[in-house]
């Protein structure tokens, strides 16, 4: 695994350190509502898929777990990063499409704002699906009013593309999550949708 630079940036991790007043507190809502629903499961192992420098897991921690964490992410750089800031929890550099994870290894397969971002969301729900025991938590942007932002956002240079590929519509995000076992609970927290599905 490489050694992060000590000028290592990435536009997830300008997006979470962000330290704008509102825009932070649409984030804090956002994992107060993520922790809440992880502390509903009562699961002490997570696989955090698409965890990017590890800021949700850091998140999560502050607000109370002490379980096992497994964060896996395509980026080596981003996973040297995680590593490096939190060397007690396990960090894995693959795919989320294809991971290299013996099936039903953790209690909740958890996934915060990736699958927008794929081309095949499908496959990577199944992998989720595979991995995990009991839950999956999945949260993604809340369309269209993302879509609306981001636009705004580009046109006034604010902001710049975060390059979604899929704009789930609440119905059809709880649809697609649907396909893989029982919507437990849905909920909307300012810019962003969660689903707590049960296996």
């Amino acid at each position: 695994m490489t050694t992060p630079s000590v000028n290592y940036q990435s536009a997830n991790l300008s997006k979470w350190e962000y330290s704008g007043g509102l825009y932070q507190k649409h984030l804090e809502l956002y994992l107060d509502a993520m922790y809440a629903l992880l502390k509903k499961t009562g699961v002490q192992s997570v696989l955090d898929a698409g965890c990017g420098e590890g800021v949700v897991y850091r998140a999560m921690k502050k607000r109370g777990y002490d379980g096992e964490w497994t964060g896996l992410d395509l980026s080596e750089d981003a996973i040297a990063f995680a590593q490096n800031r939190n060397p007690e929890a396990t960090w894995l550099a693959d795919s989320i499409t294809n991971m290299l994870l013996p099936s039903k290894s953790f209690d909740v397969a958890f996934s915060s704002q990736v699958l927008e971002h794929l081309t095949e969301p499908d496959k990577a729900l199944r992998e989720l699906e595979r991995c995990a025991k009991q839950w999956l938590l999945i949260s993604v942007p809340y369309e269209p009013v993302f879509k609306w932002l981001t636009w705004v956002s580009m046109t006034f240079k604010i902001g710049g593309d975060p390059e979604h590929v899929n704009h789930w519509r609440p119905n059809d995000f709880k649809n697609f999550v649907s396909q893989i076992g029982k919507l437990h609970h849905w909920q909307r927290t300012t810019i962003y949708q969660i689903a707590l599905v049960k296996l």
